[in-house]
């Protein structure tokens, strides 16, 4: 990781953010499920969902006690980087699955940024505490040549940019690195079928290290900021100059297998602030919300 040379403040910082259970409360998976059944009511969505659901946890759990040699978790980074990678073959097939259960078949536009709305409203969706005033201070920072960019593995890009828009905090769709149901890029209605490229936590790596080298090659030499909450993150999380942990208090399943992925690596996660400002070396850490994460940038170092 890269030295700190300068204060915080004095930085120029790329933000990469992961959405589901990090920007937002819970999982999105299901609101998006939900607007799809919204539009079609005579079609059996809940038991086709429920179909994809029960398949692919049995075929996660199947993989990874397959993978898994006499009950051993990987103990190195690279142990661990290789179980992430051949797990990637579980989400694929499940992508695979729901694009033919035709879910998202005929699915539009205004369906969704209508459906994202909703959500808002009757807070089917809630963005984490803290995350409007911490956008705000981002986009305020734009002028000094920061950036901010969402790097997700939902499965339109589209429901996240009108989540955003809904919420107050509308980020441009450019600067959503996301998988998109397939029509909705040309305003159509959706084929259903799921175009991916980012599933897994090696694709994570790989758009943070385009990014990365983006902006080597530019004027503005940013230092990058990652803040996700799983196991799918904990790639980007040790690339990135810091890598945050968001944390609930208690921790849902999924941030305790990335807490446990930590401990069991030997990475040191201490709490952004208790962080020591004489620490020369950028690391993972985390928070409990994006309050604490603007509180500690605002300061500086």
């Amino acid at each position: 990781m890269s030295t700190k040379a300068a204060s915080f403040a004095k930085l120029r910082i790329h933000w990469i953010l992961d959405w589901d259970g990090t920007i937002t409360q819970h999982d999105t998976l299901d609101t998006l499920v939900s607007v799809a059944a919204s539009t079609k009511p005579a079609f059996p969505t809940s038991d086709r969902w429920s179909q994809v659901t029960k398949a692919y946890l049995q075929d996660y759990t199947v993989t990874l006690d397959n993978l898994i040699s006499g009950s051993r978790l990987p103990a190195t980074v690279l142990e661990e980087k290789d179980l992430l990678h051949q797990l990637r073959a579980v989400e694929k097939r499940s992508l695979t699955r729901v694009s033919d259960s035709g879910i998202f078949t005929g699915l539009t536009r205004a369906k969704l940024d209508q459906g994202a709305r909703s959500a808002f409203e009757t807070r089917q969706i809630e963005m984490r505490n803290g995350f409007e005033g911490f956008f705000q201070y981002t986009q305020n920072r734009i002028s000094q040549g920061d950036e901010f960019t969402i790097l997700s593995v939902n499965w339109s890009r589209r429901f996240l940019a009108s989540c955003l828009a809904a919420s107050g905090s509308p980020v441009p769709l450019p600067n959503i690195l996301c998988n998109e149901l397939e029509g909705l890029d040309r305003d159509a209605p959706s084929t259903g079928r799921i175009v991916s490229s980012i599933i897994a936590s090696g694709d994570k790596l790989r758009e943070l290290e385009c990014l990365r080298g983006k902006d080597l090659s530019s004027i503005d030499n940013r230092t990058i900021v990652y803040i996700g909450d799983s196991w799918t993150d904990l790639e980007a999380l040790l690339a990135a100059d810091l890598g945050i942990c968001i944390r609930s208090d208690p921790m849902g399943s999924a941030q305790q297998k990335l807490a446990d992925a930590l401990e069991r690596l030997d990475i040191v996660c201490p709490r952004l602030s208790h962080w020591p400002k004489s620490d020369d070396e950028w690391r993972v850490v985390w928070v409990r919300d994006f309050e604490e994460i603007r509180a500690w940038a605002e300061t500086g170092l």
